[in-house]
């Protein structure tokens, strides 16, 4: 994912400058909790794809016509 991806980046990249990915977010967009929001935002997709993958491993195609008490087509 390329959010990961810029993460891994400037986590690197102010690893090597020896500057908080804060400093870096501050100086270029204006926004100190820019990296944090990213990483929560990752989190939370990922806690919502769980969410998905149990339902259907759960929730077979077939029994789909039954969820939430309306036919589904």
């Amino acid at each position: 994912m390329a959010q990961e991806t810029i993460i891994t980046e400037v986590e690197d990249y102010c690893r090597k400058a020896g500057i908080s990915p804060s400093t870096l977010t501050v100086r270029v967009l204006g926004n100190s909790r820019f990296l944090e929001r990213i990483k929560r935002k990752l989190e939370k997709a990922d806690e919502d794809a769980q969410k998905l993958r149990a339902f259907m491993q759960q929730n077979p195609p077939d029994d789909l016509s039954q969820v939430g008490g309306q036919q589904h087509v």
